[in-house]
């Protein structure tokens, strides 16, 4: 099996979409000798910020000389992106050969069960195996969509983190903030540490209640650790970033370099570092220098992630309304540029309506467009939507060609931001030039 033949096999199986259960991921996995279980890990949750936040402790723990297994989705411009150890990508070969090899396990799963295993589980599965192979020392395991039926969760965690909760996938996970919270809860572990900057009265509820049921210890931002200041850099300095000053658990790290924009990504540092510190569990086994340097060489590709400076072009995979505000409150507060050209193409099952709410009255010039993902909205029906609300704006259905057409619109002292999801700016990065990380 070649990398291409891989895409393909799991391609067909994507389309048996989302099915919440665990029996089948358990079965595949013990056919497999449970290979999740061969080292320890952390878990992460949450309704924004998981992906960046996994990315962080990854890059902590990695410093102090750990051979560390990160898994994250969904992947932006290749599967490969979702396996990586030590900060690098497993090989399309190696992706190919695992998935071949899993194969039969797959087969047998499928035909014990009736119920095919979608795309979801059998890379999940994959990616536990070839971290066992190469015999990580531990598992930084981001959940894919809520966390308690979800295949990430056959993880035996010492450490989870929910990065917050909010409406997003109500369809799956609930239509309120509680029923989401009671789902994203479903990851800790009896006996764990659960790290959280959940602020919602109704979700810190539910995340108390289940620590208390496991005999957890819950570890909140503002009263267990705390984020004691950050401070963009101005984008004219050439250095995108933040200063950003963290209590921990163990220590205070009063100036940090976060090569990210964004207060929600200082957020997420100061969740990042609780986590790494609750795994590590003394102040011996990790050093500040290590945090430090860990957060300083931190990437979160599509994440607020800035690509040019003249223009100043911006990336980031916004796809819900929180995202949507984050993402607006870094265009007012944190970049200067004179005319905003917004490129946006979201997905059939967002609130698109809300996230243009947010968005729209920022730019000068909007231009609508639509990835190749099966599920994205018809750029007319969001052109539609857009001049409904009482805007103008460009149809440019292939991401390609918007990306390009955004950047003739703009001058040196304007910004293009490309937003709506992440297949959106997935698209855009390649068709930016940039490769896979």
């Amino acid at each position: 099996m070649d990398f291409k033949e891989a895409e393909e096999y799991l391609e067909r199986a994507g389309r048996f979409g989302i099915k919440p259960s665990l029996d089948r991921i358990r079965l595949l996995c013990a056919k497999l000798g449970n290979p999740q279980l061969k080292y320890p890990s952390l878990h992460i949750t949450g309704t924004n910020g998981k992906t960046s936040t996994a990315r962080m402790i990854a890059s902590i723990l990695e410093v102090g000389g750990r051979k560390v297994g990160r898994y994250t989705s969904p992947h932006m411009q290749s599967v490969t992106e979702r396996v990586c150890i030590n900060g690098r990508t497993i090989s399309e070969g190696d992706f190919a050969a695992f998935l071949e090899r899993i194969i039969p396990q797959v087969e047998e799963t499928d035909q014990k069960t009736g119920d095919p295993l979608t795309y979801f589980e059998i890379t999940t599965a994959m990616a536990f195996l070839y971290f066992a192979v190469r015999k990580v020392d531990v598992g930084v395991i981001e959940v894919g969509l809520g966390g308690r039926w979800d295949a990430t969760n056959l993880v035996e965690s010492r450490v989870q983190v929910i990065t917050g909760v909010a409406l997003d996938h109500v369809a799956e996970l609930g239509g309120t903030v509680k029923e989401i919270a009671r789902e994203k809860a479903g990851i800790i572990k009896e006996g764990s540490i659960a790290i959280s900057a959940v602020g919602d009265r109704d979700a810190l509820r539910v995340l108390t209640d289940t620590c208390k049921e496991k005999e957890s210890d819950l570890m909140l931002l503002g009263r267990d650790f705390q984020l004691l200041y950050n401070l963009t850099y101005g984008i004219e300095t050439g250095k995108v970033g933040q200063a950003v000053g963290i209590q921990g658990l163990l220590r205070e790290y009063p100036e940090i370099f976060l090569p990210l924009l964004g207060e929600h990504q200082a957020v997420n540092a100061a969740c990042a570092v609780a986590a790494s510190e609750a795994y590590a569990g003394s102040l011996r086994a990790l050093s500040a220098s290590e945090v430090e340097a860990g957060l300083h060489r931190v990437t979160s590709p599509g994440r607020l992630e800035v690509v040019s400076l003249d223009p100043l072009v911006l990336l980031d995979g916004a796809h819900n309304p929180e995202g949507a505000s984050r993402l607006a409150n870094v265009i007012r507060n944190d970049l200067d540029y004179d005319r905003l050209i917004l490129v946006v193409g979201i997905l059939e099952d967002k609130d698109i309506r809300q996230m243009l709410e947010v968005l729209l009255p920022l730019a000068s010039t909007v231009v609508v467009t639509q990835s190749s993902c099966e599920r994205a909205t018809p750029a007319g029906t969001i052109s539609a939507m857009v001049k409904e609300m009482g805007y103008d704006c460009v149809v440019v259905e292939k991401v390609e060609e918007a990306v390009k057409f955004a950047r003739t619109l703009s001058s040196v002292t304007d910004m293009v931001c490309i937003t709506g999801s992440l297949y959106t700016v997935g698209e855009a990065r390649t068709a930016l030039g940039l490769r896979p990380a």
